[in-house]
């Protein structure tokens, strides 16, 4: 009997994703690992109603298939205002994965551009928020947009468990309160992977805050991600009590009142921060005070630390002492790469009395620390006005 030619196009179909990593949906070829077949995809426009309405619909089916069927969006705008609960195995997808900056006009000929724009609230009032521990959540491909800067795209606190195993791929953010959890209930993670390229602008508040422990976070991807304005010293990222992490790849821009990374509360050691770049914008668009704080167990290699300590009297929640401030825990600081900002309105640089490192609490051992572009005329500086430092030849200690 012969073989049906439906049959012979779903074979196809699977030795594409074998070859070339690609899968066929609805008939055309998406380079997304993200993707699923299209007989298996929930196709958000395949109900009636509103975006709402349609999502509702796609929600209760996915919650009830087994094996879980993802809900495909399109490549159009979108606008949802309802909270959503998670459940395990939950995946909403855009049409494709690809690179997708919202500030930027004119690419959505790249590719096809998946837009969302949410109209809710933050807290227990996020557009996605985790009432139980749930595995295997996944969102990709799809631009976020606040309409009323007060949303936050993902809620999880560690009241209600942990997100266990969730991927977030390829996603950009514009104008959001807070991207994954708030300052006071950070977002509680397990096993969860952030990767693909993604962007958050127009900022309202702190994006991210998080907490729990064995994560991957943009260690195969990158997180482009900046704030300017009279923040009141608030952080780009907040890690409380988040443990035996990797961190990769950021490009965190602190201007003005902000400053860029908090440590916290971390006990149980390994979370490590590596290649990448915090700073001010440049030398003339500074950040005022410090660019990282760190109270826990953490470490930083081969981070470029940029254009800070500008105008630290502007702060009045602490006093703000050096690029990076050691206030308890342990620190590992090695193969960083400094660039001085210049004074508010001048041409003269930050002193090289302000220190690089600055110990006021705790351990730190510090290592490989150049200052480079011109005006350096010493080693830069570590300093310890209490806990312990432990430094190597390339810096000055006082």
């Amino acid at each position: 009997m012969p073989t049906p030619r439906r049959t012979i196009l779903k074979r196809l179909g699977a030795a594409a994703v074998v070859t070339t990593g690609a899968a066929v949906v609805n008939g055309t070829t998406s380079a997304s690992a993200a993707t699923a077949s299209g007989e298996d995809d929930i196709l958000l426009d395949s109900f009636t109603g509103t975006d709402d309405q349609k999502l509702t619909a796609a929600l209760d089916l996915a919650r009830t298939s087994s094996p879980r069927r993802p809900i495909r969006l399109s490549p159009r705008s979108h606008t949802f205002s309802q909270t959503r609960t998670t459940f395990s195995g939950l995946r909403i997808l855009g049409p494709n994965v690809g690179w997708q900056n919202p500030e930027i006009a004119n690419t959505a000929g790249a590719l096809p551009q998946c837009n969302v724009t949410l109209n809710c609230g933050n807290g227990a009032k996020s557009w996605l928020v985790g009432t139980s521990t749930t595995y295997n959540v996944m969102v990709a491909g799809i631009t976020f947009k606040s309409s009323n800067g007060v949303s936050q795209f993902y809620h999880h606190p560690y009241s209600a468990g942990t997100s266990y195993a969730t991927t977030l791929d390829t996603l950009s953010f514009f104008g959001f309160k807070h991207v994954l959890g708030t300052p006071a209930d950070p977002f509680s993670m397990t096993l969860v992977t952030t990767k693909g390229s993604w962007t958050c602008v127009g900022v309202q508040d702190t994006q991210f805050s998080l907490r729990g422990s064995d994560n991957f976070l943009w260690v195969a991807g990158d997180l482009n991600y900046g704030w300017q304005g009279a923040n009141q010293g608030r952080y780009l990222m907040r890690f409380s009590n988040l443990s035996k992490t990797a961190v990769k790849h950021l490009y965190l821009t602190a201007r003005g009142g902000s400053r860029a990374v908090l440590v916290e509360a971390t006990t149980q050691g390994g979370l490590d921060f590596t290649d990448c770049v915090i700073e001010g914008q440049n030398a003339n668009d500074q950040a005022m005070g410090a660019l990282i704080v760190t109270k826990g167990q953490a470490s930083f290699t081969n981070i470029k630390l940029n254009f800070a300590m500008a105008r630290p009297t502007d702060f009045t929640d602490q006093k703000d002492t050096g690029y990076i401030m050691v206030l308890g825990g342990t620190a590992l600081i090695n193969n960083v790469w400094v660039n001085k900002a210049n004074l508010p309105g001048t041409s003269t640089q930050v002193s090289e009395s302000i220190p690089v490192v600055d110990v006021r609490g705790g351990t730190a051992y510090v290592g490989t620390v150049i200052g480079c572009g011109a005006g350096w005329a010493a080693k830069p500086l570590a300093r310890a006005a209490g806990g312990t430092l432990v430094a190597d030849q390339s810096l000055r200690t006082s």
